[in-house]
Formats: structure tokens, C-alpha cells, sequence
């Protein structure tokens, strides 16, 4: 698949398949990750892949109870080394250039992920401290985030972006281009549109996931109310046949 189009296409999934994932698969996206670029060619990340059904259910738990990860099959957890960052960089290596690695190996696996067929999903939310626990992390380290994998169970359409004259400008930053009259008051009435717009976006998905999750923790009591009924009607029926 060409680069282009793998950025252009891919989307984040939060709906897959109950579909394994190839092992072989598996390696290739952590292998993308393994030569992303990094600051000082330190490689400072650890890529710890969670096939079990009971971490995954931890990993959401410890993912601001986004249930929905534990659809995903894989679950690919980063970890940046923060000591050897620190040793080589300083402050500035463990608070910075530690974050912009994971985050550029994350990129790499996710587009990686699309052009083998695969949905991704990159999750930030994370109870850090909890995560560490479920996949034994080791001191001096820091989780970054989890990606999830799988096949896709949807196809989301491109989410609203900003056009080009609005994030890029030539010689100058955003706040002298403002002063300097490039396109005035264009720029500021989209920002406040695509404000706007995510917020309700955000309650719209807050509300669509909170009925799947709320589906989802009482369907086996509905099963078990079903059965109840089942049983019931079945000894009035056998109650009157003695009859």
C-alpha cells in the first residue's frame, strides 16, 4: 500500500471482529515500531503485546473503563525507558523526547496496521500506575499508551480536518500571520466551528458508548430473566397438561 494512501485511509477503530489475529501480523506491526526514528537512535521503548482475554479486560478497566478495547484481540502496550532518556538528554530527554519516540513508533504500527488489512486504535487514557501493574512493568520505565489490533468491524468516514492555509504558513508562526492579515477572521470562525463541532461529536459518542456499555453489563442478566421466563411458562404448560 503507498504511504499516502495508508494516511490518508486509515482510521482509528473502536469496533472488531471476533476474528484472531496472524501471529505473523502481529510481528510485523511491532516490528514497525521497531524502526521508527528516535531521538539519539536510543530505541528507548519496550512493546509489550497482551493476547489474554483477562489482561485485556484489565487493560480497559485501567483505560478509563473503555470497554470497547476488549473487542480488539491485541493489545500492544508502550512503554518508554525513561532512565536511559534521562541519562543521555536529561530533564528535557525523560519529560519530552521519551514521549515524541513512543509516539512516533505508535504512528509507525498503526499505519503499519492498515496496510496489512488491520484496524488500530491508539488509547492515551490510561491509569498509568495500573497498567504497569498488568504487564509487570520494570523500574524507570513509563507506559505511553496502548494500541489496540484487530479486524475491523467498522469503517468510519475521515473525521473533519482543518484545510491546509490553516495549519501551515511560510516563514512566519499562526500569531504573526493573525497580525499580518492572512486571511482574517477565517481561521479563528474554524477554529471555533471545528470547537463546536467536536464537543458535540464528544456528548454524541459519550452517550452512544455509555447504552453499549450499559447493553453489554446487563445482558447476561437479561439472558438469565429470559430463561426464568422460559421456565416458567413451561411449568404452567406442564401444570396444565396434568390438569
Amino acid at each position: 500500500m503507498d504511504v499516502f494512501e495508508a494516511m490518508r485511509d486509515r482510521r482509528s477503530i473502536r469496533k472488531y471482529l471476533d476474528l484472531p489475529v496472524e501471529w505473523d501480523k502481529v510481528g510485523s506491526v511491532v516490528d514497525a515500531g521497531r524502526i521508527a526514528p528516535s531521538s539519539g537512535n536510543l530505541q528507548t521503548w519496550k512493546f509489550i503485546v497482551v493476547r489474554s482475554a483477562e489482561k485485556r479486560k484489565a487493560l480497559a478497566e485501567a483505560s478509563a473503563q473503555q470497554y470497547w478495547m476488549e473487542q480488539a484481540p491485541v493489545h500492544i502496550v508502550i512503554l518508554g525507558v525513561l532512565n536511559k532518556h534521562e541519562r543521555f538528554f536529561g530533564q528535557r530527554g525523560k519529560d519530552l523526547y521519551a514521549v515524541q519516540d513512543c509516539a512516533m513508533a505508535a504512528m509507525q504500527m498503526m499505519l503499519a496496521a492498515h496496510a496489512l488489512g488491520l484496524g488500530s486504535c491508539f488509547v492515551s487514557a490510561i491509569n498509568e500506575e495500573r497498567v504497569g501493574q498488568i504487564v509487570l512493568m520494570r523500574g524507570g520505565e513509563r507506559p505511553m499508551g496502548i494500541l489496540t489490533l484487530g479486524y475491523a468491524a467498522e469503517h468510519p468516514s475521515m473525521p473533519l480536518r482543518y484545510r491546509i492555509e490553516n495549519v501551515a504558513y511560510l516563514e512566519v508562526d499562526a500569531g504573526l500571520a493573525y497580525v499580518q492579515g492572512y486571511a482574517p477572521g477565517r481561521i479563528a470562525d474554524f477554529d471555533d466551528s471545528v470547537t463546536n463541532w467536536r464537543f458535540a461529536e464528544r456528548g454524541i459518542n459519550y452517550v452512544r458508548q455509555a447504552a453499549e456499555d450499559i447493553d453489554k453489563l446487563t445482558k447476561e442478566k437479561r439472558k438469565g430473566l429470559f430463561h426464568k421466563l422460559v421456565a416458567k411458562a413451561k411449568s404452567k404448560v406442564t401444570a396444565k397438561g396434568k390438569e
